[in-house]
């Protein structure tokens, strides 16, 4: 089901006029990696799959990569035990609001194997349609 969802998803920034400038996408994006570094010891880079913003919020899917563009890998991280029996994807999404000055991850899910932030509009009152495909 995941995999089908992040086939179905457009490739970079969609659906907010604002994120298509550079500054604020690299804000964004670096605010929700440092979540997956503090985890797992690695900063991943992001393929986007989804970056919406609605005003103070901003909803991100992406696949997780190596510096070097190739598939992340969870070897020595707390997820490679997980990932060796297929359980953990690459898949990484976050929930993120800008406040005093700079972006805040709410939630994330990083190698979910589901749609993990199906409740998150509800569950942290962001606006829905951050989560429309």
């Amino acid at each position: 089901m995941l995999n089908s969802i992040l086939i179905a998803a457009a490739i970079g920034i969609t659906g907010t006029p604002g994120m298509r400038d550079q500054d604020a996408r690299a804000a964004l994006l670096d605010a929700a990696r440092m979540p997956v570094q503090a985890e797992l010891g690695r900063t991943p880079k992001f393929r986007v799959h989804q970056l919406h913003r609605d005003g103070d919020w901003a909803f991100l899917l992406a696949t997780m990569q190596a510096a070097d563009g190739k598939p992340f890998d969870f070897t020595g991280t707390p997820l490679a035990e997980a990932a060796q029996q297929g359980v953990v994807s690459r898949t990484y999404a976050a929930l993120l609001r800008h406040k005093s000055g700079h972006w805040e991850v709410v939630a994330k899910a990083i190698g979910p194997s589901d749609v993990a932030w199906e409740d998150w509009s509800k569950r942290y009152g962001a606006p829905a349609k951050l989560f429309a495909q």
